[in-house]
């Protein structure tokens, strides 16, 4: 069930949006630049992708070549980088998470560490040889934001780490960054699949228009599946329970297996409860991936669909509900009893009890009778929608 939000909803990210460039505009002029080296531009790479492979940023490269229109680069021209490029070719972890995040010091190495259960700040720091607040600066993150399991936190290089694994020795993961030279002959779909990614998520992960402008011998970033694309088909468990390969996280998560319509309340690797529920129909799908509770409200009126297609709806009293997705949410349904089947316009449907359950269960806890927008600082559960 879908529900047209309020405008005073929809302000924050716009917010949100002007924040995030101010603060990129602060890292530009604070980030410290390596010793510069040449990089020749290849077929189909933009000015963005070539930041990434240097650790720099889009506005540093403009800067430094006196370059006016990042779509004016073309192949075979010759830029001045910050130092050399990240990572170490075919089958090795990626070493930079965002281009410009970071707050490195001139020639300083960093690596991705893959947080695991019990991870700190305080806990890395002292494994890797750093402090919890060098870490936080780095990540630019808060030092109080607790680690997720699975999360890809920068961390500087020395000679007591090594994080670098090769890929056939390890399981791709989520929070897991490649670096992947392409071969002759070698497909985007091929690539994906190898790594566990998508051919969705490395053209837009490497800002390409189509995967006919992957060539053999570019570098490309393959970015980490997402724990739905790990999920998705998995065997389901003589107990009826999904037989997930990994643990997102040892707090609490949601998994909502739309092929088997059910939802399943998880803290760590102990289930807690399950439910029946109904997806959204094949006109209007229940949307998959990776996402966290973002806005909760114990009743509200729906209303959406259209006259002219006969599929207008407006429902008074719709309980329990918690948005997760946009305004895609899990709640009540009293219009309906028939839980296993896909019945709804997008939403995960649930009996009132069930809903409730959820809600009181779920974070963050919420005690007043208004809509609550969670924030930063305290985020809300971890909701994994799969095939």
């Amino acid at each position: 069930m879908q529900l047209i939000l309020k405008t005073r909803l929809l302000l924050r990210p716009l917010a949100l949006l002007a924040l995030v460039t101010i603060t990129a505009t602060l890292l530009t002029t604070r980030t410290a630049l390596a010793q510069s080296n040449n990089h020749t531009v290849q077929p189909g790479e933009s000015l963005s992708a070539i930041a990434r492979k240097y650790g720099t940023d889009v506005s540093t490269l403009m800067r430094i070549n006196n370059i006016s229109d990042p779509n004016l680069v073309r192949s075979g021209q010759k830029l001045a980088v910050p130092g050399g490029p990240v990572g170490s070719g075919a089958g090795r972890e990626f070493d930079v998470m965002e281009s410009g995040a970071p707050l490195l010091n001139a020639g300083e190495e960093t690596r991705i560490y893959v947080t695991q259960p019990g991870d700190t700040l305080s806990s890395v720091a002292a494994r890797v040889g750093t402090t919890a607040a060098r870490l936080a600066e780095l990540n630019q993150r808060s030092p109080s934001e607790r680690l997720r399991v699975g999360e890809p936190l920068r961390v500087p290089a020395s000679a007591s780490t090594n994080f670098l694994v090769p890929l056939e020795d390890s399981i791709p993961a989520a929070g897991k960054y490649y670096v992947h030279v392409v071969a002759e002959g070698e497909t985007l779909s091929a690539i994906a699949a190898a790594y566990g990614s998508s051919v969705r998520q490395i053209l837009k992960v490497n800002e390409f228009d189509s995967a006919n402008q992957v060539k053999p011998g570019m570098r490309i970033v393959v970015p980490p599946p997402s724990f739905a694309e790990l999920f998705a088909n998995v065997p389901m468990g003589e107990n009826g329970v999904p037989e997930y390969p990994v643990v997102p996280t040892e707090g609490k998560w949601i998994s909502v297996d739309l092929n088997h319509q059910r939802t399943y309340a998880w803290e760590g690797n102990k289930l807690i409860k399950k439910f029946a529920i109904s997806s959204g129909k094949s006109r209007t799908p229940t949307v998959t991936g990776d996402f966290r509770i973002w806005a909760k409200i114990p009743s509200q009126t729906m209303e959406g669909g259209s006259l002219a297609a006969g599929d207008y709806y407006n429902l008074p009293n719709v309980q329990w509900v918690q948005y997760f997705y946009k305004d895609y949410s899990f709640h009540g349904a009293y219009w309906h009893n028939n839980f296993g089947v896909p019945m709804s316009h997008g939403c995960v449907n649930m009996t009132n009890a069930d809903a409730k359950w959820l809600y009181e269960w779920a974070s963050p806890t919420v005690t007043e009778f208004k809509w609550h927008v969670t924030e930063k600082s305290d985020p809300g559960t971890l909701v994994i929608v799969h095939p």
